[in-house]
Order: C-alpha cells, then sequence, then structure tokens
C-alpha cells in the first residue's frame, strides 16, 4: 500500500505514494470529506479530481481518485524550487498510467478446517519483527491451546508537531497527520480528523494502562533522532504523555502520544487481532472473522522458531524470546 522513494543525491528528499484500502465507496466518502476542507486546494485534469494541501513543516501532499482506486503522493524536499509543481506533474503521470479500475485480491477459500479442541502443539507467546508500512514494527502473538490467538503490532513514529488555536498537525518520517483538538480540562483532550480520539494523561513515568507493556518498553528503548526545524509553538497544555484507543470492525487500537514544546512528537501505535486458527496442510491460517483479506499463515520450523507470512506474501521470523524485539 505505500512506497518511499529517496533522492539519489539527498535522501532527504523523498517521494512517498500511497493507496488507500477499503471499498469504493469508503473511498470515495474519504476523499468528498477531506478535499471540502478549507485548507485544500483543488485542481483539475488528474485522475477523476484530485486536491493538494501544504504542511506548515514543509511537505506538499496531493490525493486523487481514479476508478476505485485513492492515491495520495507526499512530496519532501528543502531545496526545490517548485514542489506543487513537481507533485502536480507525478501525479498526472501516475493518473494516466491506471487503469480505470483495479483488481484487489478478495478472500480466498482455503479449503482448510478449523482447528478442533485438541491442544495445539505450540501455543503460548511468540515475538517477532514483521513490516508496518514502511518501517519495521514489534510483534507479539499469543496463541491457545484450543487454538484461539491475539496478536498485536507496535510502532513507533517520532516526528515534529505545530499545535495551537485548535489545529495540529505532525510531519513523520513516512506520513502527515493532521486535524483539530479540544482541550477538556487538564488531564484529557480530544482530536478529530484523521485520529477521532479521546485522550487521558499519563502521569510522569506512569506505564500505559492497556498498551502492550512488552511491546511498549521495547519501543520506548529505542534511541530516536528528530531534526527539528523552527517551527510554530506547541500549545502548552498538549505538552506531555496521552494514551487513547479507537475500535474497529476487525480491529483494535492502542496509543501512547508523547508531546514536548520544542515540537518533538513521539507517536505510538498498536494494532491488535485475534481469530481462530485453520490448519491448511503444514501451515495454520490466522483467521479473524471480520477479515476480507487473504490471512496470514505461520509455519512452525522447531519448538522456539516459526515463520509468519503475511497477507502480501512477506515473511517473518517469530521466536519464544521477546530478546528478538531488540533487533527491529
Amino acid at each position: 500500500q505505500q512506497c518511499l522513494y529517496h533522492a539519489k543525491r539527498n535522501a532527504d528528499e523523498t517521494v512517498l505514494v500511497e493507496l488507500t484500502p477499503g471499498s469504493g465507496g469508503e473511498k470515495k466518502s474519504l476523499f468528498n470529506s477531506e478535499r471540502m476542507k478549507s485548507d485544500r486546494t483543488l485542481l483539475s485534469g488528474i485522475g477523476d479530481g484530485a486536491f493538494t494541501f501544504r504542511s506548515p513543516v514543509g511537505g506538499v501532499q496531493l490525493t486523487f481518485m481514479k476508478g476505485d482506486a485513492l492515491v495520495t503522493l507526499s512530496f519532501s524536499s528543502a531545496k526545490h524550487g517548485n514542489p506543487l509543481d513537481a507533485v502536480t506533474n507525478l501525479a498526472k503521470a501516475a493518473a494516466a498510467r491506471m487503469p480505470s479500475r483495479l483488481t484487489i485480491a478478495g478472500p480466498t477459500s482455503l479449503g482448510a478446517a478449523v482447528l478442533g479442541t485438541s491442544a495445539f502443539p505450540s501455543a503460548g507467546d511468540w515475538y517477532g519483527c514483521l513490516p508496518v508500512g514502511l518501517l519495521y514494527g514489534k510483534g507479539r502473538l499469543t496463541i491457545t491451546e484450543r487454538g484461539d490467538w491475539t496478536m498485536t503490532t507496535a510502532i513507533v513514529s517520532p516526528g515534529t508537531m505545530v499545535a495551537e488555536r485548535g489545529q495540529w498537525q505532525v510531519e513523520s518520517y513516512q506520513e502527515i497527520l493532521h486535524g483539530t483538538y479540544q482541550l477538556n480540562g487538564k488531564e484529557s483532550f480530544s482530536t478529530t480528523g484523521i485520529l477521532s480520539i479521546n485522550w487521558d494523561r499519563l502521569a510522569k513515568s506512569q506505564p500505559p494502562s492497556r498498551f502492550d507493556r512488552t511491546l511498549f518498553q521495547a519501543l520506548s528503548g529505542m534511541p530516536q533522532k528528530v531534526a527539528v526545524k523552527r517551527l510554530p509553538a506547541v500549545d502548552p497544555a498538549l505538552v506531555g504523555s496521552w494514551e487513547g484507543s479507537a475500535k474497529f470492525v476487525d480491529h483494535q487500537e492502542e496509543f501512547v502520544w508523547t508531546i514536548t514544546p520544542g515540537n518533538v512528537s513521539q507517536f505510538y501505535r498498536a494494532t491488535m487481532q485475534s481469530g481462530r486458527l485453520e490448519q491448511d496442510g503444514d501451515t495454520f491460517k490466522l483467521v479473524t472473522q471480520q477479515g476480507k483479506s487473504p490471512a496470514p499463515a505461520i509455519r512452525i520450523l522447531e519448538s522456539d522458531k516459526m515463520e509468519l507470512t503475511d497477507s502480501s506474501g512477506t515473511v517473518s521470523q517469530w521466536t519464544r524470546n521477546e530478546k528478538l524485539l531488540s533487533r527491529c
């Protein structure tokens, strides 16, 4: 769903191409709601419609629709003379090459059997490093003897932040998040837009109450470097550490957000899914009740080693030792 390109002469100059998942109706609704915001500039002659958005911290985004495809191009360059023209020309070329309808692989018949009540031979906790967008996430997979499973995948996105007068925006290595916020006293606030979440303050040195403790500890121990330009101030009321949750049809997400007065944002996200194992030969499918994409599969290699193949075909290695998380 995402591809990141770096300029050969300057690795800080990047183009991110992102294809939004979901049904055509969902994507059209998202496109229409985003393009009508006051800070968007509408464009013609690109696909079935397009708009641009200028980031106050230096990036330019262009989103267009063509048929059932929703594509976003994010261009970041500190030296380019006209970044808006550059991303517009790129979008025109991309839209011209795309078919009017994309072929998206749907759920397949696995010819598999749901694991019965007999004890699963490799039950317990497993840990692995697996790709999540442009980053490597830290994963924890818990399997019961009866064949139920829960998988949590967590990442941290360090970036720069501006927030004042009810508007906020975060720009990190792989994405730009933005929206509005509203204070609810000193201990909570809410965000709307891309993140419609209620946030509760975490006391100093207080661990999150819902975020997977093992994964959060592994992420927070990673050294993070963020280059901060001269940016507008961050609302002092937002400075601190916060936690929030969001529930979706097929998964749950937990967040921890650390904000400093120096425009640094550390955004932690954990995605949790659960379901039942289905045996298919020498592999087991991680099937969710509402899942519409091909289910990931696991294959036990040894008593303490297994491999996981995700829906895109990417293979990751997992062990029973949580020390593997330090390698992500």
